[in-house]
C-alpha cells in the first residue's frame, strides 16, 4: 500500500513536537501509512532553530546555493512532492493556542482541512519560502506551548493527526470539524511602534490601538526582533 501522508518534522531543529508525535503514532500501529521526513537534521542535532538560513523561508530552495537549509530545501521538496497529503508540524513556545497555518492568500483545494479537528484557520501569505507555500495539498499545524503541559500538547498533535489518518484510509468513521475560524495574517506590531515592550495584549483576543482594530497572533515571541506581536483581521 503506497503512503498518502508525509509528516515533516524539525522544520525548525528546536521544534521537536513532530518526533515526539510521530513516536507515539509509530507505536500505535499507524506507521504503515504515513512516512517521516526530518526536515533540517543538522538543527536538530544542535538543537538550534537553523544552521544558516530559517528553512521555513527557504523553499523552493537551491541545490547549487552555499547555504545549508537552501540545499536541503531543495532535496525536502523533492521528496514531498510524492505525497497526497503532508503535514508539516511546529511549535511556538510563546504560543497559546493550537491552529492550521496557510501560507497563502487561498485555503488549499488539495487538503480536506474539515479532517483537521482544529477550528482556528491562519491564511499566512508573507514572508515567503514555508514549503505549504509551494505545495497545494500541504499545511502547517502549529501548538502553542506556553504555560502548558507537554505531555498535553503532544497527545494532542496525537490525537488530530491519528483522526486525520483514520480519515483518510476509512480506518474508522468519518468525522470533520465545520464551523472553521479564518484569520489572515497582515502585518506585525513593531516595539518601536508604540515604544514599550511591555504592551498588555492577548493571542486571537480583539485588539484596538488607536483607530486600528486586529487580533494578535504569538504574542512577545518575537520581541528579541523587536516585533510584539503579528496583526490578524478575522475573515469568518
Amino acid at each position: 500500500m503506497k503512503k498518502q501522508l508525509l509528516l515533516i518534522m524539525a522544520t525548525h531543529g528546536n521544534e521537536k513536537i513532530g518526533l515526539e508525535t510521530a513516536k507515539i503514532l509509530e507505536d500505535s500501529g499507524l506507521e504503515k501509512y504515513f512516512d517521516v521526513l526530518i526536515a533540517n537534521p543538522r538543527a536538530l542535532d544542535k538543537n538550534v532553530r537553523f544552521i544558516e538560513a530559517d528553512l521555513n523561508r527557504s523553499y523552493p530552495g537551491n541545490k547549487t546555493s552555499k547555504l545549508y537549509e537552501q540545499k536541503i530545501a531543495s532535496d525536502n521538496l523533492k521528496v514531498a512532492k510524492k505525497y497526497k497529503y503532508i503535514i508539516d508540524i511546529h511549535e511556538a513556545n510563546w504560543g497559546t493556542d493550537d491552529f492550521i497555518i496557510v501560507p497563502r492568500y487561498k485555503l488549499p483545494k488539495k487538503f480536506p482541512l474539515k479532517y483537521i479537528n482544529l477550528r482556528k484557520v491562519l491564511l499566512w501569505p508573507d514572508p515567503k519560502g514555508p514549503i505549504s507555500q509551494i505545495l497545494d495539498n500541504s499545511i502547517e499545524l502549529e501548538f502553542g506551548m506556553r504555560d502548558r503541559d507537554r505531555i498535553k500538547a503532544v497527545n494532542k498533535a496525537v490525537k488530530i493527526i491519528g483522526k486525520f489518518i483514520k480519515n483518510i484510509y476509512k480506518l474508522d468513521s468519518i468525522s470533520v470539524t465545520k464551523n472553521k475560524k479564518i484569520y489572515y495574517v497582515y502585518d506585525k506590531l513593531l516595539v518601536q511602534k508604540i515604544n514599550s515592550v511591555s504592551f498588555k495584549t492577548k493571542d486571537f483576543c480583539r485588539t484596538k490601538i488607536k483607530d486600528e482594530i486586529f487580533y494578535p497572533l504569538l504574542t512577545n515571541q518575537y520581541i528579541k526582533e523587536g516585533i510584539i506581536c503579528y496583526k490578524m483581521r478575522k475573515l469568518t
